[in-house]
């Protein structure tokens, strides 16, 4: 295809998906017409059917494209605050989260209604790798991190437990517009989130434990 056709189609795609996303997190997949898609992206239907067969195959080129997204986003937004388990870091790795929440509702809104609508069966697989890749992660940070988790408490799980706890907190604040749910502002809850995930507690480094500097000694966020 040659370079500038390539380039027109794309950029006609790219319309299209936007004119989508709107309305989509809007009124809904089945409350959106094909007619008003092409319409709001300014393009005719004929045109719209060259690119896509189907209403629903533009969903899933939104959905895979915002995944892609999503994954940048997590890999330089968020992975720079996931090399570390202790309380300070957890709490700067939720106030992140809750950064890329808000510059990005449009994504859960598709997810939701994935949900309703379609049974999250687009968004799903995304979900389960994500959560996946999350203890797998962990398994290799907690090896190298000095918070002592309670035992029969599996780490990994813990540490998944967590993030996606501190998404859901910022979802129903930032999304459903419940402010102050858990009965305080943001830092604060946050806050007490990590407290309850880390005990407040976290164990002297190797480094200092080898070098005889005494024994582990209690770690606190305050408020």
């Amino acid at each position: 295809m040659p370079k500038l056709l390539h380039g027109t189609v794309e950029k006609n795609k790219q319309r299209i998906e936007h004119a989508a996303l709107q309305l989509f997190t809007r009124k809904g997949f089945h409350g959106t017409t094909v007619r008003e898609i092409a319409k709001k992206a300014g393009v005719s239907m004929g045109k719209l059917y060259i690119y896509y067969d189907t209403k629903e195959e533009i969903f899933i080129e939104l959905v895979n494209s915002m995944a892609r997204k999503m994954d940048a986003i997590r890999q330089r937004d968020l992975m720079p605050y996931m090399k570390s388990l202790d309380p300070e870091s957890l709490v700067n790795l939720a106030m992140a989260i809750g950064k890329v929440v808000r510059e990005n509702l449009d994504y859960w809104r598709l997810m939701y209604i994935d949900v309703v609508e379609f049974r999250h069966k687009h968004f799903i697989h995304s979900f389960r790798e994500i959560a996946g890749g999350l203890r797998t992660y962990a398994n290799a940070v907690i090896r190298e991190s000095r918070v002592k988790f309670p035992a029969g408490v599996d780490p990994a799980l813990a540490y998944t437990a967590i993030y996606l706890q501190i998404f859901t907190y910022f979802l129903a604040e930032e999304l459903f517009k419940a402010k102050r749910h858990l009965g305080m502002g943001e830092e604060e809850a946050v806050k007490q989130l990590v407290l309850l995930y880390t005990g407040g507690r976290v164990q002297a480094s190797r480094s200092a434990r080898s070098k005889g500097q005494g024994k582990a000694r209690p770690y606190v966020v305050r408020g």
